[in-house]
């Protein structure tokens, strides 16, 4: 912009340091700048009945090709400039700063009458009065389409959250496209009917879940819902488990809580030990977890009956060494604990017997150096001791 010193007032200066996008009426069409009456009686923002809006022409000079252009002086010139706050007191910002001037200085009236009116002197109120007076809470003057749009909802009584935050307005708002933002229902049945209906997995309608959607399903997204086992939480393996493996048929009440009621061939099945013929109770969580079947830790405290009730077939599949050919007592606990049934340690304490009695396997399988083929004797201990 083209600056004069503050010195200079000159109207040649002050109209090329100011800028103006327009003027309050185009010096009426047919008139020639001669035939204008500036007249010092009339002061600014004022209207005149027979010529219309005068503001603020009573102080500008009688050049009017200062400012306009064309033969009926009806266009204003590119390189014009005014200074709106210096001379109205009326400073423009954002869009109103490049408006034309004509869109506020027309034949309506006087400027100075809208402007008392606030935002509604000059832009309709599309939403008929819903949202109230003040634009300014949603609106701003750099432009007129509202930003942050979900901050500004987020002040309602239903804030937008997830998947909300992306859908267009007249989803929820039908009138929304023309400025009616009519109370809009907050419960979600209202709007998700539809997908109320196509579930089928299970079948919502049929069992009866026709309201409270949020208890399972989310705002991020309609589908993957989750829902709250709170009498039966659902821990590990289970939280895997399809609905319907547990709720065939749709069939979502009534249903037991103990495990041998879905363990129960699993509990049938299991031979080490034999779970059935050993009178196991069917309180499955005694020694498994919900983590895996497999891999269960018994709890031995309060067993009064011996190891070989249960372990007799780990004691008859035992090879190395071979338990029932080398008649080994059926005290399991002398070698075994109740932590692991493998790696078991063998107390020789009191053991008379030789050593091949029990390691002849070991002597004919040692390799590194080949015990017989190079005729070691077989007095194990004078090369091994008991502890490895």
């Amino acid at each position: 912009m083209v600056r004069a010193t503050d010195g200079d007032s000159t109207w040649g200066a002050r109209l090329r340091r100011h800028r103006w996008y327009g003027v309050a009426m185009l010096c009426y069409m047919s008139a020639s700048c001669a035939t204008w009456p500036h007249s010092a009686n009339v002061g600014r923002q004022q209207w005149r009945i027979d010529r219309g809006p005068v503001v603020p022409h009573d102080t500008f000079p009688r050049d009017c090709s200062l400012c306009h252009e064309g033969g009926a002086w009806d266009r204003i010139r590119k390189d014009f400039q005014f200074d709106h706050a210096r001379e109205t007191g009326v400073r423009l910002v954002g869009a109103h700063d490049g408006a034309q001037c004509l869109r506020c200085h027309n034949d309506r009236g006087p400027a100075g009458l809208f402007a008392k009116r606030g935002c509604a002197g000059c832009h309709e109120d599309v939403h008929r009065g819903q949202l109230g007076k003040a634009c300014a809470q949603c609106h701003n003057e750099i432009t007129w389409v509202p930003e942050g749009q979900v901050v500004l909802h987020n002040k309602t009584r239903f804030p937008l959250v997830g998947a909300h935050t992306a859908v267009a307005c007249f989803r929820c708002h039908p009138g929304a496209q023309v400025g009616n933002f009519s109370r809009a229902p907050v419960l979600c049945e209202a709007c998700h009917a539809s997908d109320l209906a196509r579930a089928t997995t299970p079948d919502h309608a049929l069992q009866g879940w026709v309201n409270g959607c949020e208890r399972c399903h989310q705002p991020l997204a309609w589908d993957g819902a989750g829902f709250d086992h709170t009498r039966f939480p659902l821990t590990g393996s289970h939280t895997t488990v399809d609905c319907a493996a547990c709720h065939a048929g749709n069939v979502f009440s009534g249903l037991p809580h103990d495990c041998g009621s879905c363990h129960l061939d699993d509990y049938q099945a299991t031979s080490s030990p034999n779970h059935t013929t050993s009178g196991f109770p069917t309180t499955c969580e005694n020694c498994h977890n919900t983590i895996a079947w497999t891999g269960g830790g018994f709890n031995h405290i309060g067993i009064t009956s011996g190891c070989a009730d249960c372990h007799a077939p780990d004691y008859q599949m035992a090879q190395n060494p071979n338990h029932a050919a080398n008649n080994f007592s059926m005290s399991c606990e002398q070698c075994h604990n109740t932590t692991s049934w493998h790696g078991a340690t063998f107390n020789h304490a009191g053991i008379t017997t030789g050593c091949v009695q029990c390691h002849t396997t070991d002597y004919q399988t040692a390799q590194d150096p080949d015990h017989a083929a190079n005729n070691f004797p077989m007095s194990c201990e004078q090369c091994h001791s008991t502890a490895s």
